[in-house]
């Protein structure tokens, strides 16, 4: 009898080892545990079947929105992010554009659990470029390539919210393009923080020659970016986003810490990461 009841079991088995093969070719797991019948079986000690139960429900990846808005008269920008739906994205986004004073702000791009920029020529009024891509440097060079194409002069990124970005601080710049090789001390190149008690500042340096920085902090700093020098103990940087120019004295200290003296005073960074892609 044991014996039987072994080779029943085994029968059982490879017939429903065969069934979960089969709905694995076809890409999923069989209509009753996709229905949420059952999951799975055993078998007890005489040999039945015994269901396992329902299967539970996947994990749903969080939805979040987010939009770029624009003054056309005035190039004026402003973006969201951390938004539950598209409604309270675009509202977010004309909301903080015409806090600027501009009256004519229009929603130029939205999206949904993805990044988006928009760029706008240097002179006012102009064309400007909205796109959105996977990530904030995709959306961001997008969005470039569209403000050139459409005449703009001296094109720049403005703004570049990722929808699921903290909702808590504004959404940092992607590290702009340089041209400028070794320019940097290649201990300085990454992404460090700074500790302003109750947040941080984050810097990114690239070794091409440019930064960029964002606060996560509640002291309303503006995200910026620009070029970025470092060599023998000095460094330059200058902001292409806003009017910022700064130099000072650094000396790097292992392990990970950089302190800088310049127009703020003296700080110490920590690196977060040396590779200013992550």
């Amino acid at each position: 009898m044991p014996g039987a009841i072994a080779a029943v079991r085994r029968t059982r088995l490879v017939t429903w080892a065969g069934v979960w093969l089969m709905a694995a070719a076809i890409g999923g797991r069989p209509a009753a545990a996709q229905d949420g019948v059952t999951c799975g079986i055993t078998y007890g000690p005489d040999g039945n079947m015994i269901n396992l139960g329902p299967c539970g429900s996947p994990r749903r990846q969080p939805v979040h929105y987010g939009a770029v808005a624009i003054s056309p008269s005035t190039l004026s920008t402003a973006g969201s992010h951390g938004q539950v739906s598209q409604r309270d994205a675009e509202q977010q986004a004309l909301r903080s554009c015409r806090s600027s004073g501009s009256k004519d702000c229009v929603v130029a791009y939205w999206a949904r659990n993805t990044c988006l920029a928009l760029a706008t020529s240097a002179r006012t009024p102009g064309p400007y470029g909205a796109a959105s891509a996977p990530d904030r440097s995709g959306a961001a060079t997008a969005a470039l390539a569209q403000c050139i194409s459409r005449g703009g002069q001296g094109c720049f990124v403005r703004v570049t919210p990722c929808a699921g970005d903290d909702v808590r601080w504004p959404s940092p710049l992607p590290l702009p393009p340089g041209n400028q090789p070794g320019s940097v001390d290649s201990h300085l190149v990454g992404l460090w923080e700074h500790l302003i008690n109750p947040g941080y500042w984050v810097l990114e340096i690239g070794p091409n020659g440019t930064y960029t920085f964002h606060s996560e902090a509640p002291d309303g700093g503006a995200p910026t970016m620009g070029t970025f020098t470092a060599s023998n103990g000095r460094y330059i940087m200058h902001a292409t986003t806003l009017t910022w120019d700064d130099t000072g004295t650094y000396k790097y200290q292992t392990p990970g810490t950089l302190v800088m003296t310049g127009k703020l005073g003296t700080g110490a960074w920590r690196r977060i990461s040396a590779n200013p892609n992550q």
